[in-house]
């Protein structure tokens, strides 16, 4: 007769075979009702992209009282192998959650070395080595699974889909988490909040739960976060370019880290489009940040980072003229895609929010690039077409991002200005 933990096991395990993940692929064992015999997707964006780790996952008797572990067979330059891993548990998690927090805890190489430009190489090699073969471990029955698992899992992933749909976009207005690809949901954020409330026991879920709410009781035009369904203390978020500058009509993403410490500590953020100004993949320095007071929030502080990108905090590697034009591109791209980055429930939300941003962007002017002549200083017409960009020749020219219908890309149009702005 299976007990209640075995059986809140079996439960998880008949939702996740119900509702596959891209990011994962675990079997059960005949043999061990306790374990799980699995294989993880290593995070797009970063060197483990491709790669195929295989993991075991083992459940306590007191499950979910309880952690489960994770132990990893296959060589990764993150975590060791063959040595269990925990994570932060609670009775409330579920593995599905646990596992995409595993697999986004990956890029910081808790048991290995990280900043090293070798080390990095190291495990690019490692992430090809694994995808080529599975490991070697255990009896011939565990054997025929990991060889499984391993095949599923070398198919290709079904790129996301973003259509005119408003079920992403909701995602951002109603404070629903898509799960995976497809009509699934988790809970929604704000059922989630409620329910939490009655377990929260720190202050710091508390003060991260409040923000969060207050974000998205006040919404904010200049960005938009979402929390992530299996890590409380980490939020997607996509800002704005700040207006009358380079960046204007630009869409940059990236991530709120928040640590132990918080709020006596000041969060981390880490953006992922490529800007032009501030580092990617990495926490960025802000004197905000340096002068951290607890009663600020994390709103004040992404608004800072949106006032000061003009002043390019990293310093500058070439002067602002020429540099300038460069940052005009990388607004442009941000708007056309959304980085790639992480799981795909991850690549999801982050797909979510930028759907979400473009939805309510307006005809955004882009300060002029440069002189477009036709030769003959007069009129102007309309020269060529190519992909979504109007090529209008004249002496000069305003240009303006144009949002078009749903999820299609931004079209920039050009057109001339008036003789008396000349």
């Amino acid at each position: 007769m299976e007990n209640s933990g075995e059986k809140r096991i079996l439960e998880e395990y008949d939702k996740i075979e119900r509702n596959p993940s891209d990011d994962f692929k675990f079997r059960k064992l005949d043999w061990n009702s306790y374990e799980w015999q699995g294989a993880l997707r290593g995070p797009s964006g970063t060197e483990f992209e491709g790669g195929i780790y295989h993991v075991r996952l083992l459940f306590p008797k007191e499950y979910p009282w309880k952690e489960p572990s994770f132990i990893f067979l296959t060589e990764n330059g993150s975590f060791n192998i063959n040595t269990k891993v925990t994570l932060n548990w609670k009775p409330s998690m579920r593995v599905r959650d646990a596992l995409l927090e595993l697999i986004a805890l990956m890029p910081t190489c808790p048991d290995g070395n990280l900043d090293s430009v070798k080390d990095k190489e190291e495990r690019r090699d490692l992430a090809k080595k694994s995808r080529a073969a599975a490991p070697k471990f255990g009896s011939y029955e565990r054997q025929k699974l990991i060889d499984v698992n391993h095949d599923y899992m070398q198919r290709d992933v079904p790129q996301l889909q973003l259509t005119g749909n408003t079920s992403l976009t909701q995602r951002c207005e109603e404070e629903v988490v898509v799960d995976r690809v497809g009509s699934t949901q988790m809970e929604s954020d704000r059922s989630v909040i409620v329910e939490d409330k009655c377990n929260i026991k720190n202050s710091l879920e508390k003060r991260i739960l409040e923000e969060y709410n207050e974000i998205k009781s006040n919404p904010s035009y200049d960005f938009t976060c979402l929390t992530q369904g299996w890590n409380k203390y980490e939020w997607q978020f996509a800002i704005r370019g700040p207006s009358g500058t380079e960046f204007e009509g630009g869409i940059y993403h990236g991530m709120v880290q928040f640590s132990e410490g918080y709020p006596s500590k000041p969060p981390s953020i880490v953006f992922l489009t490529k800007n032009g100004c501030f580092e990617i993949k990495t926490s960025i320095s802000l004197r905000l940040l340096s002068n951290w007071q607890p009663s600020w929030s994390v709103r004040k502080t992404i608004l800072a980072f949106i006032e000061e990108m003009a002043n390019y905090p990293n310093g500058e590697l070439v002067s602002v003229e020429n540099n300038r034009e460069k940052r005009r591109d990388l607004a442009i791209k941000s708007c056309a895609a959304a980085p790639t980055y992480g799981t795909s429930a991850r690549q999801e939300v982050i797909d979510g929010i930028h759907e979400y941003m473009l939805s309510k962007a307006p005809l955004v002017p882009v300060s002029q690039l440069s002189p477009v002549s036709n030769g003959t200083g007069g009129g102007s017409v309309v020269n060529n077409i190519v992909g979504n960009t109007f090529n209008v020749h004249g002496s000069k020219q305003s240009t303006w991002l144009v949002n078009s219908v749903g999820m299609l890309p931004p079209i920039l149009l050009i057109f001339p200005l008036p003789l008396s702005h000349r």
